[in-house]
């Protein structure tokens, strides 16, 4: 695992609701889910990566972006994660 997301993961609080933003494979989410017993949901453009991290089992949408996060309401998630993008 990166080092820096070994860091992040200790600001989240066990059950935190998360929204990782361009989660690539879900290495991390899975992470969140597995020792934080964290609710996420992560965001990703690539059609690989998707289908990598939906085989984890996690729950990923596939959207771009640079179209926002209008999708989601306010205070929707506890934290917002993007480690893995770069805008």
């Amino acid at each position: 695992m990166r080092q820096d997301l070994t860091h992040i993961l200790r600001w989240i609080r066990p059950e935190a609701r998360v929204l990782d933003l361009g989660c690539g494979d879900g290495e991390f989410l899975a992470l969140l889910r597995d020792q934080r017993k964290a609710k996420g949901i992560g965001i990703e453009i690539d059609p690989d990566a998707i289908t990598s991290a939906v085989s984890k089992g996690l729950d990923i949408i596939e959207q771009d972006l640079d179209g926002g996060l209008g999708n989601f309401p306010d205070q929707s998630f506890d934290v917002v994660v993007m480690a893995h993008a770069l805008q």
